[in-house]
């Protein structure tokens, strides 16, 4: 499974990243409890959940800029 793709991620909208990061801030935390837990899980996936957080964040402070000083 690859990385999720960043211009995959550019044509949403701000409340729509939002309700992401939060789906995704969810899924890292379910991960975490796995991880301490013992359970079983897939390492890589909090690898590509942090990387998705990433992204989003960086596309929401983009879009937060160009609002704010439009070219």
């Amino acid at each position: 499974m690859s990385l999720p793709k960043y211009k995959d991620l550019k044509n949403y909208e701000l409340a729509e990243i939002e309700d992401q990061l939060i789906k995704a801030k969810k899924e890292l935390l379910f991960l975490r409890i796995q991880k301490a837990n013992f359970s079983r899980f897939s390492p890589h996936l909090m690898t590509h959940t942090r990387h998705q957080i990433s992204q989003l964040l960086t596309l929401k402070r983009s879009l937060q800029t160009s609002a704010i000083c439009p070219k």
